[in-house]
């Protein structure tokens, strides 16, 4: 069995069942704590950082600019959440090893 598999405690044949946030909510309850959350203060400081920048960059307009953006691109956000979930596994999991 991989290390990836063994992390997350799938067998052979249930290696393509799960969605993306399934894999990653399995692989942050089961791998290295430290591992987690290192990774997890990282990405919250990165999206501090960039909310930060948007609501300089857009003042009043912020909140409904996100909205709007939420809204006309319901497909391209969920593609980019399903990408962000596959990126984190790999990420905490190639330091696991």
């Amino acid at each position: 069995m991989s290390k990836m598999k063994e992390l997350l405690n799938i067998d052979e044949n249930d290696v393509l069942i799960g969605s993306p946030r399934s894999k990653f909510f399995d692989m942050l309850f089961n791998a290295n704590q430290n591992l987690v959350t290192d990774a997890m203060e990282n990405w919250i400081e990165r999206f501090v950082a960039m909310e930060h920048l948007l609501r300089v960059e857009l003042g009043n307009e912020f909140e409904g600019k996100i909205q709007e953006i939420l809204y006309e691109n319901a497909d391209v956000m969920e593609e980019g959440k399903n990408d962000f979930f596959i990126d984190k596994v790999g990420e905490i999991l190639s330091q696991h090893e």
